[in-house]
């Protein structure tokens, strides 16, 4: 089994649209997926038709001592999403403060999940250090848009940068094409080839409430998301 992350190195960078895009396509690709919601917007699971702020989930789950495996929903046979629930502030601060207390909590349920599925993809938050850094990922992301905002975040990220992916990328945009060829420069050994284009297909999806790979499997953005699964699968197979 191999757990992959994507954490913005900002918010609104589109996290959750690839996370569910990308659990899509593994599974077109054969392979068994959970997403694992680990942001408390509950923005995951709009994208496989769940519910707005479902009241149960893996978090609610923690808190409440209940069985945090039995709040995953199947979208189909071998894709299933496992929400954060609703939690208010003070509840989500005391998660985060457990988290941080027991690092090891969610790397034994990925050990207790290995038997279950091929793929667990976790959607990182911005501002949670514990929900964070509690997975153990194989394969790390740092998702960005091609702008200056994100130019400069990056900066403070050259060391032990994960795997770097380009979302939103616009090959019209002077601006984006030059800030593309300075990542290429500073960052050869973490960014991906592969970039994830701009395409109206992937925030029509959301609206739809679908992942991008099932609403339009002709889309631009589609192709580029299955791509990346290809490569995923690849690099897994090259690791074991």
């Amino acid at each position: 089994m191999i757990s992959l992350s994507v954490r913005g190195v900002r918010g609104g960078v589109g996290s959750s649209s690839i996370v569910a895009a990308l659990g899509y396509a593994l599974h077109q690709l054969g392979q068994k997926v959970l997403l694992i919601d680990m942001c408390p917007e509950n923005t995951l699971g709009l994208h496989m038709g769940l519910p707005l702020m479902p009241a149960s989930g893996w978090a609610r789950a923690t808190l409440d001592q209940q069985r945090w495996h039995e709040q995953a929903w199947r979208v189909e046979t071998g894709l299933c999403v496992l929400p954060y629930g609703q939690l208010n502030a003070a509840e989500c601060e005391q998660l985060e403060t457990q988290l941080v207390a027991h690092p090891q909590l969610w790397r034994s349920r990925q050990a207790a999940l290995a038997d279950a599925f091929d793929w667990l993809l976790f959607d990182l938050p911005q501002r949670l250090p514990g929900h964070a850094t509690s997975p153990l990922c194989d394969m790390p992301m740092t998702l960005v848009n091609a702008d200056a905002a994100c130019h400069v975040l990056l900066q403070s990220r050259v060391n032990n940068m994960p795997l770097l992916l380009v979302n939103r990328f616009d090959p019209a945009s002077q601006l984006q094409r030059d800030l593309l060829l300075l990542w290429q420069h500073d960052h050869p050994q973490s960014l991906l080839a592969l970039t994830m284009h701009a395409d109206e297909a992937m925030t029509e999806a959301l609206a739809r409430r679908e992942p991008a790979g099932r609403y339009a499997p002709n889309s631009l953005i589609a192709q580029d998301i299955l791509s990346l699964a290809s490569w995923c699968v690849l690099r897994a197979q090259g690791a074991a």
